[in-house]
């Protein structure tokens, strides 16, 4: 186990573009967010609920096919925006990626010599041996009557839907790219403040939502279990909805929003629907 100093930052940071996976303990619900800049020391990484200050977290960073483990603390905690993380533990192979992505960015990994470059590749993709003499689907035509189908048919389409799988992850990946530099052009263009908090949310919901996709297209295509990240989007919900109550609710204290805005009384009415299910299930079910 690597072991990182724990001092001021001595390290360049880098902007990376990536997704990471954070939890307090293993086996506790993760937190999602997304990675803005890296260093040797720790990273940024933008999160709706950031953790408070001095919380160690275990955590798993993905850029691109590169998937870093480790333990870090919380060193910088902005509401709602995210927080700054200092690297605490790293095993040697984890070390060795941070330190082969760190020098990529920073264009080292180019300019050493070939002999000298580190590079560690990730585990093999573990799956089951395949049958000696795999049966072959059946299907049903419709006399009734049960028929064969090649076994080189459902051969041949497993790899190419693999293939596909990979470009759609590689697409998500991109659109959000293209987003996040769309934003940028829109700060630089001066866009009124309000518009630019709007359209920054609205990144954030489709960066969390992006991640959980790619999550999802990763697992079907290497043959886990996809169904694992949908949670992710029931938090998110949570998420975007406290965040919209906390806008509404500053927009009513600035007149922004009064009862002739359009709308407000088709909220006023889901609101109360809303909060009567949420009182069934919190209050009238657990007795209390």
């Amino acid at each position: 186990m690597y072991e990182m100093p724990s001092s001021r930052r001595k390290s360049t940071r880098y902007h990376c573009k990536g997704g990471v996976e954070m939890r307090r303990s293993e086996g506790v619900p993760a937190i999602f967010g997304n990675l803005t800049d890296i260093s040797l020391e720790g990273c940024y990484v933008e999160s709706h609920s950031p953790e408070p200050v001095g919380n160690e977290m275990v955590f798993t960073i993905k850029v691109a096919d590169t998937l870093i483990r480790g333990r870090a603390r919380v060193k910088a905690s902005h509401h709602a925006v995210g927080m700054g993380l200092e690297f605490l533990h790293l095993a040697s192979e984890d070390q060795q990626k941070l330190e082969f992505l760190v020098g990529t960015l920073a264009g080292n990994q180019d300019m050493r010599p070939k002999e000298q470059r580190v590079i560690v590749p990730e585990d093999p993709i573990r799956r089951p041996a395949p049958l000696t003499t795999p049966p072959r689907p059946i299907t049903t035509n419709f006399t009734g009557a049960s028929v064969r189908i090649p076994a080189s048919t459902s051969a041949a389409t497993a790899p190419a839907a693999e293939s596909n799988m990979n470009s759609l992850s590689q697409r998500i990946s991109e659109s959000v790219n293209d987003l996040n530099g769309l934003e940028q052009e829109l700060v630089k263009e001066r866009v009124d403040p309000r518009l630019l908090a709007q359209f920054h949310d609205a990144i954030g919901h489709i960066r969390q939502t992006s991640w959980t996709l790619q999550q999802w297209v990763d697992l079907q295509s290497r043959g886990g279990d996809p169904f694992e990240v949908l949670p992710q989007l029931e938090g998110e919900r949570m998420q975007m909805l406290g965040k919209l109550a906390h806008n509404v609710t500053a927009d009513i204290d600035s007149t922004s929003i009064n009862q002739f805005t359009l709308g407000v009384s088709e909220l006023y009415e889901t609101i109360q629907h809303l909060y009567r299910r949420l009182h069934k299930m919190l209050v009238d079910e657990s007795g209390g």
